[in-house]
């Protein structure tokens, strides 16, 4: 064992540890195994994690994308009667319902209470079902929308099965980005941050203190600029024309030649005049200091990958990923993960295209529909007209935007596609930092609205997803509104 793999295992909860030790024991000695993994970034990088770590061990694999477990879903796997099937960024919330077949599960979502007891320190047991391997980073008390993604835990089980699976860090840092779990401090945390630690050792990854707008890589900058949203930056950002011309305005020419200048290829020197006038933008603007921090941090380069590629940077990749899984291409996605650098990443490229196409469509959409505002949430139903995969995203982006009310959680309604005898909707929900710093929960509000409705719900505190009966959607609205105020009011009664 090198040292650097050695010190990383060393730095694994003993408890979470021995449960990716027990289920990669069990996986070494499968010939044939299901991965059944999310549409997500997340999820598209677990699968490929995965994937690659049984290629490498001699076990034949198969990965199955999914955009929630149903019972269907479990049924078709448990059908196929493989060695195992292994859910990855999926299974938690449904680890009651599954068995039949041995089973692993690496996942970061809230697991089903109702199938695994409580031990006497507070915490899930790690097991309940002999047949079942439940590698969780909240079984053990870490958090799993900011310490671990799905993606995580998966490689967690992938270096338990052989140390050279290390050079996957990266991917694992991949959907932890993805999940948004640098968002919180501006930075990877947690096992996250020793996952990320590994990958620079290794040689996969490079952690760069930047500026983090999404673009760096392939934007020309006045239009990474012109996009900002997290922070919004006063009297640049939606205005393509003050962005060029703020950048004149301090000596940075946007253009070389005929070709608008990306960030990557500006000098260090004029990267940080850009930084330090933005900064006195926002100061001027008396935007909070909260706010002016967020325009830097940590950035994850991927040191393999060609400069000006989107898949150099890890926002940039995760979008990419996003754009494969939510179109219903997630073999896209894992193919240019596990190193696919020619068709497959064409492919992917074009499935980008039209990821920004359908969300700006979208987007107009949910405008002219208009946004709803409760006590405590906002919401859009936008029925058939934006797909349930995307939907999500139209929230966050909406809440994002210049002049957004970012004082409520943006939940919005899209017709589902999922079979049943009464028609189903899908609700996602978005939320802020600021608003968890207040006490908001989207996994529980979103997963106690839906029950109360008949449907299921769930997800992380800053993002949520629930299936509900569409004739349910006034009660489901009336009952999140009312558990959001209690998370509120409960957070504003807190000590100190």
């Amino acid at each position: 064992m090198t040292s650097q793999v050695k010190e990383f295992s060393n730095r694994i909860p003993e408890g979470l540890w021995a449960s990716a030790k027990a289920a990669a024991v069990a996986l070494s000695k499968a010939k044939n195994v299901i991965i059944a993994t999310h549409i997500d970034a997340d999820g598209i990088s677990a699968g490929g994690i995965a994937s690659k770590a049984l290629d490498r061990k001699g076990v034949k694999a198969e990965v199955k994308f999914f955009k929630k477990l149903d019972d269907e879903a479990i049924a078709s796997l448990t059908r196929a009667r493989p060695d195992f099937v292994w859910y990855t960024d999926l299974g938690s919330g449904s680890v009651s319902k599954l068995g039949g077949v041995p089973t692993v599960v690496s996942d970061h979502h809230v697991p089903d209470i109702s199938a695994s007891g409580r031990s006497r320190n507070g915490q899930a047991k790690l097991m309940d079902f002999s047949d079942v391997f439940h590698v969780n980073p909240q079984l053990h008390g870490i958090s799993g929308a900011n310490d671990l993604s799905g993606a995580g835990a998966t490689f967690l089980v992938a270096m338990a099965l052989d140390e050279r699976n290390s050079d996957l860090a990266n991917l694992a840092v991949l959907g932890a980005v993805g999940d948004l779990q640098d968002q919180r401090t501006r930075r990877l945390e947690g096992l996250n941050r020793e996952i990320s630690t590994l990958a620079t050792a290794v040689g996969v990854l490079d952690v760069v203190q930047d500026i983090r707008l999404f673009g760096r890589e392939t934007r020309p900058v006045h239009k990474m600029l012109e996009y900002s949203s997290d922070p919004f930056i006063p009297g640049i950002t939606s205005d393509e024309q003050a962005a060029i011309s703020f950048l004149l305005g301090i000596g940075i020419e946007p253009k070389e030649g005929e070709t608008w200048k990306t960030w990557a290829m500006l000098s260090q020197e004029e990267r940080n005049t850009v930084i330090d006038a933005l900064r006195d933008v926002l100061n001027r603007k008396s935007r909070r200091p909260e706010s002016i921090l967020r325009l830097t941090g940590e950035v994850y380069v991927f040191r393999k990958e060609a400069q000006g590629s989107p898949l150099r940077d890890a926002k940039e990749f995760a979008t990419l990923l996003n754009a494969c899984g939510r179109h219903g291409r997630g073999e896209v996605g894992l193919a240019i993960c596990t190193g696919d650098r020619d068709k497959w990443f064409k492919e992917g490229m074009e499935l980008l295209r039209d990821h920004r196409s359908a969300l700006s469509q979208a987007i107009s959409l949910a405008k002219d529909l208009g946004v709803t505002r409760l006590r405590n949430i906002q919401y859009f139903d936008a029925g058939a007209d934006i797909e349930e995969t995307i939907v999500g995203t139209v929230a966050g982006m909406l809440l994002g935007e210049a002049g957004s009310d970012r004082s409520a959680p943006m939940v919005a309604f899209a017709d589902s596609d999922e079979y049943s005898d009464e028609p189903k909707a899908k609700a996602s929900a978005r939320g802020t930092q600021d608003l968890i710093s207040r006490g908001m929960d989207l996994s529980a509000a979103m997963r106690k609205a839906a029950e109360s409705v008949g449907g299921v719900g769930g997800g992380h505190n800053i993002a949520a997803g629930a299936t509900i009966p569409a004739s349910r959607k006034s009660d489901f609205l009336d009952e999140l509104d009312r558990i959001v105020e209690d998370q509120f009011t409960s957070r504003a009664r807190r000590p100190g």
